[in-house]
């Protein structure tokens, strides 16, 4: 199975915030915004799981791999910075803070491909 690594800046903080993908399809699509090749759907949302991860060891929360998608425009709801996510883990789900435990913040930008 293809595994990746990327770099996620969520304003306002930008502090980096790693994530993983596990699907070739997902992969290409995250190589592609950094490429360039796609200007549409280039903010990345996924379902937070609220424990550290091996492959983002700075941050209290991780998303899960599988639940990785890329999107254009998304719910105020689902948007946060990390540094909020981090500190309001507790209340994620709740109906006016990330319903469905869906992150999606509307100006992250992916930064870079970690090696291998």
């Amino acid at each position: 199975m293809a595994t990746a690594r990327f770099g996620l800046e969520a304003a306002p903080n930008d502090d980096e915030f790693i994530f993983r993908l596990d699907d070739e399809e997902k992969i290409g699509q995250a190589r592609a915004i950094l490429a360039g090749t796609e200007s549409s759907k280039v903010h990345v949302q996924g379902r937070v799981v609220a424990e550290t991860a091996d492959h983002n060891p700075d941050w209290n929360f991780h998303l899960d791999p599988g639940s990785i998608t890329f999107f254009q425009d998304a719910d105020a709801d689902c948007d946060a910075s990390a540094h909020y996510v981090a500190t309001q883990l507790d209340d994620i789900g709740q109906e006016d803070f990330l319903p469905g435990h869906i992150w999606a913040p509307a100006r992250s930008k992916i930064t870079r491909e970690l090696d291998g």
